[in-house]
Order: C-alpha cells, then structure tokens, then sequence
C-alpha cells in the first residue's frame, strides 16, 4: 500500500457530525444561583435562561419572550414560580405557559408558550438536558454521591472553570481511553512508557455510561453520556497525602467548535493540615484541587491547535479501545447514524 499523508485523504479530517450531542450537561454550580437570581447563558449555539424560583427551584427556558422577543436574561426578574419579561411584565411559570398579561389582568389568549429545559441538580451542580430533537430526558441526571464520604461542600473553593476552549466534548471523552497522552502530557509516572495489554483499563459500555475500570489504588472513570466525565480517586495506603476524591469534569458545548469545561472536585479535608476547618481545604486537600486544575488545562493548548482524524494512525494496543469509545460517542450525536439503544 502507498503511504499517505494527511493532504492524500481530507475526506477523513474534520469532525463528522454536525449536531450538537444528547445527553445531561452542566451550565451552572447551585450556590453561585441564589434565590430570585436571574442568568443569562450561551450553550448548544442557542441563548437560554437560569433562574431560581422563590421556592428554590432551578429553572432553565430559552431567552426570548414569546410576546415580543425580548430577552428574560437582562432585566428579567423573578416572581414566585415564573420569570417577568422587562419589557411588558407578561410572567412566564416554570413549565412555559404564561401566567399573566399585566395590561389584560389574566394570562394571554395566544397560543405561545416558552420553551422550557429539563434541569436537575446534584453534587452541586445545575444540569440541564439538551437533544437537538427536542426529546424528553431519556436516562437520569447524575445521581447525589456527596453522602458517600466525608467531602467537603461544592463552594468557589473547590471548582474550577476552563471557558470558551476550542475543544468538543466528543474530544474530551475520547481523551479517557488515550493512555499515552497521561504519559507525555501529563507526565504519569505510573503508567508505563512501553504498553503491554496487561496495563490497558477494562473497558465496559453500559447503556448510557463508559466505564474504565482500574485496579485500585488507581483511579476509575466513568463517562455518562459525553458531557460528563466522573473519576474515582480511592483511598491509597501507599500514598497516604493522595486524598480521596471524586472529579466532575464536565464538558458543555458552546457553539460547534467551543466548550466550557467545568471541573467539582470533592475531596475529603485534610484534617493533619494547619487551619484545617469544614468548609475550605487546607494541605493535601487543596493541593488535590489545584492539581486537577492544573492537570485540565494542560490538554487545552493541544486541543485548541489540532485537527480532528476520522481514521487516525493507531499504535499497536490503540485500535480497540478507540474505536469502542468512538462508537459510544456517536450514539449521542443524532446525525451519527447510529441508534441511541440504552
């Protein structure tokens, strides 16, 4: 066969799929939304609405009013269960329908209602569902697991935000099956240079989630969807100042090339540290945050600059993991072709 170079195939070069992905995403962290606070947001190419209600419910609509087109998210305001439009006052509730016409003293008489996003909260997180076929929630949001250790709150303390980076979460997910780069990129001096197929993760597709299994005291991953990336460090009696915790990364598509990628990460205080207190981490424990800070952002200069290949040049043991976490993210792209079976 004649080699090729990447000028010899364009038709392989470029992402395939123009739709944005189906799953549950993450737009906010639930303490930085207060009671009545009203936010404007950008994601999946479209301009939505966060708001609290009175009663403490997230509640996520699309921006526009269906009176006259103007935007709830600057000077909206909240009033009880529903948004007030600043420009006539018409009250939207929570499910879309409208409440009130100031001017008419009753709820209008045309047959508009404001489009409304399932959203959820969880480890203190604000989810909303997104599916470019508009189709109700097909598997849950992530379920609560700040009971399954001492962690500490979800607070500005423990998260992190990388915005507007030229990355898909497509790519991000992909990236968990990549044993290499954790070598050369983020310089893993666990994982050998020289792979045999004993050192490769188990790699189990359950429905919805992509599971990669390790051997304790090394950490698992669980991908739910392709926005949300979860990763379980356990307890390791080796290395005592390696605090437990579990990461949320999270992926959420902008606009078709740019993501905000969020980060939660609860870990569990460490109490040996001076000042060590219930609320903000101290020694091992925060160092365990800025690391994975860190260890986030070192992908976000090679993402921004690289291209997307359709029929990469995989080495030796690549092939198959690749290609099953390729086949699970198409799943979630409804133009992919391939059947969301759960």
């Amino acid at each position: 066969m004649t080699p090729q170079t990447l000028r010899d195939m364009p038709e392989s070069i470029g992402f395939p799929y123009k739709l944005m992905p189906t799953g549950w995403f993450q737009i906010a962290w639930s303490h930085q939304l207060a009671v009545g606070q009203v936010r404007p947001l950008h994601y999946f190419g479209q301009e939505i609405v966060l708001y609290r209600t009175e009663e403490g419910e997230a509640v996520t609509v699309s921006a526009y009013c269906p009176h006259l087109g103007a935007h709830l998210g600057h000077g909206g305001t909240v009033h009880g269960c529903a948004i007030k439009c600043p420009f006539h006052g018409w009250e939207w509730n929570q499910d879309g329908t409208n409440r009130l016409v100031p001017s008419d003293d009753a709820p209008s008489l045309a047959r508009r209602v404001l489009e409304t996003w399932p959203t959820a909260e969880s480890n203190g997180v604000v989810w909303v569902w997104h599916d470019a076929h508009r189709r109700p929630p097909i598997w849950p949001s992530p379920a609560e697991r700040r009971h399954e250790r001492p962690f500490l709150p979800v607070t500005d303390d423990t998260i992190y935000l990388w915005d507007k980076v030229r990355v898909r979460p497509a790519l991000v997910t992909e990236n968990t099956v990549d044993l290499d780069h954790f070598v050369f990129v983020h310089k893993n001096r666990i994982l050998p240079v020289v792979r045999q197929p004993t050192d490769l993760p188990e790699l189990i597709e359950d429905g919805y989630r992509f599971r990669l299994n390790r051997a304790a005291p090394l950490q698992s991953t669980v991908a739910e969807g392709v926005g949300i990336l979860t990763v379980d460090f356990p307890p390791d009696p080796d290395r005592p100042h390696r605090m437990p915790t579990l990461l949320y990364a999270n992926t959420t598509p902008i606009d078709d090339e740019h993501s905000d990628m969020f980060g939660t990460v609860l870990v569990e205080q460490d109490w040996a540290a001076e000042g060590a207190g219930d609320t903000v981490p101290v020694g091992n424990a925060l160092k365990r945050v800025v690391e994975q800070k860190k260890q986030a952002g070192v992908d976000i200069p090679i993402w921004s600059n690289m291209i997307y290949l359709q029929r990469p040049a995989y080495a030796r043991h690549e092939g198959r993991p690749f290609k099953m976490i390729r086949n699970f993210i198409a799943k979630f792209h409804p133009d992919s072709g391939v059947a969301l079976d759960l």
